[in-house]
């Protein structure tokens, strides 16, 4: 390590890692949130919740972080990791509703909380807000910016809060591993490039992207930046629990999982809108190299493309094994996508199509496990059917969800100025009927199933 590494390092400075570099500034918008709502039950005391706040922040660096570019270049910078920062808690008390119920209310502020802004400059990068109905029931709204924050650490954030809430009412010491700083990251990626290991997935690349085009739908008229209304649209979809479970244990008797089983359905929804057997798809990776960083809240969550090359496979289930196959072989090489495309500068380049829409398909899981956060009081995520536009305008993302109690959701946001809400619900619903027929027949011939 240089001299003038030792000395950033020792005043609390340290390297951006890939995902936190912006060069068009694009990931510091208000807009570029992780919104979490949990509703809360049982007799609740403020000071241990807000206790159990503070503790989640001096436990996570990344949320006590603040990110310094340079005015020249987005690409350069530093992380400045803070001291511990108490986190402000706002406490309202929500009036009786007679036209509501209270889990519609709790659904309203879950889709008011998605669409609120904050500055990646904000310190702590934790908002929090208490809304209570009475002295047993309330929801509890949680904001970080992105740069800070992604779905798995949303996960990791309500296991803490609830785990160091126990720790304080109980006045027992919790059982948390310390997690892994996320600074570190910063310093594995680094040495993971400079490596055989990073040469060897560059070179993987190469040859798996050669020749390559993503996966695109027809849109229904010309479309740009000049065209999109204030919010996107999102439509809904989903599989119920006893349908879906059937959908799992088809999967692992065949082993695989269900997002070969999703994998499987697109490569046959792509084909029949766009003709083409040979589709790279945009997916989200949680972007975890190592089990080291599984505990760790901060931005590790990046697109990984996935070529799916089915054009000789003759049953759902020579393309599940595909599908299985190609997405280990890309998780297994990752790279950030910004290095991705650096190496193919035209992966990219239908996303400004005005004729065509770029899917992206994002699997939103996390390692939560709920048995041991509840004694008296319960944190439970709410999960609202509809979702508004949470990061990029202009995105066609695909949000893939299993949701209490093993239902599935599929939640498509769209511009409504790109495509039809009847596209849309087409392209939806044959996406569901696919899971469903590769699931109860997995051999049959995929082609015009």
């Amino acid at each position: 390590m240089g001299q003038s590494k030792i000395l950033a390092e020792s005043a609390g400075q340290y390297p951006l890692t890939y995902r936190q570099r912006d060069p068009n500034g694009a990931a510091r918008g208000p807009e570029d949130v992780v919104a979490l709502t949990l509703r809360i039950k049982g007799v609740l005391r403020i000071e241990c919740l807000k206790g159990a706040l503070d503790d989640a922040v001096e436990r996570h660096e990344a949320l006590r972080t603040r990110i310094h570019y340079s005015e020249a270049d987005g690409n350069l910078g530093f992380q400045e990791v803070l001291p511990p920062l108490p986190v402000p808690l706002t406490v309202h008390d929500i009036p009786a509703t007679p036209s509501q119920s209270r889990d519609e209310i709790a659904v309203d502020l879950s889709n008011a909380l998605s669409v609120e802004g904050m500055s990646y400059s904000a310190t702590p990068s934790l908002r929090a807000t208490l809304h209570r109905f009475d002295d047993h029931d309330a929801v509890l709204t949680l904001l970080t910016h992105h740069l800070y924050s992604d779905g798995w650490s949303a996960g990791i954030l309500q296991r803490e809060i609830a785990v160091c809430y126990r720790a304080r009412v109980t006045g027992m010491p919790h059982a948390l591993p310390t997690p892994t700083p996320y600074r570190e990251f910063a310093s594995w990626e680094q040495e993971f490039l400079r490596g055989e290991k990073g040469a060897a997935a560059r070179r993987f690349w190469v040859d798996k992207l050669a020749g390559a085009e993503l996966c695109t739908m027809p849109a229904d008229r010309l479309h740009g930046s000049d065209t999109r209304t204030p919010l996107p649209e999102v439509a809904n979809f989903s599989i119920d629990p006893d349908s879906f479970a059937r959908v799992t244990a088809s999967a692992a008797q065949h082993r695989c999982s269900v997002w070969h089983v999703f994998l499987a359905a697109l490569m046959v929804l792509t084909e029949k809108v766009s003709g083409r057997t040979d589709t790279t798809l945009l997916t989200v990776s949680s972007g975890r190299p190592a089990s080291a960083f599984y505990g760790t809240i901060g931005l590790f969550a990046d697109l990984v493309p996935v070529r799916l090359q089915f054009g000789n496979c003759k049953s759902f289930l020579e393309l599940m094994r595909l599908a299985r196959k190609a997405s280990a072989d890309a998780i297994q090489n990752q790279i950030p996508m910004a290095m991705t495309r650096e190496m193919f500068p035209d992966l990219l380049k239908s996303v400004e199509d005005p004729r065509v829409l770029v899917p992206g398909f994002n699997y939103l899981t996390s390692p939560v496990a709920q048995d041991d956060t509840k004694f008296a009081i319960s944190f439970e995520q709410v999960f609202p059917e509809e979702l508004p536009g949470e990061f990029l305008r202009g995105a066609f993302k695909w949000n893939l969800r299993v949701v209490p109690p093993g239902k599935f959701r599929c939640a498509v946001e769209y511009e409504p100025d790109a495509v039809d809400a009847s596209t849309v619900g087409r392209w939806g619903s044959d996406f569901i009927r696919l899971i469903l027929a590769i699931a109860d027949s997995p051999d049959r011939a995929w082609k015009n199933p």
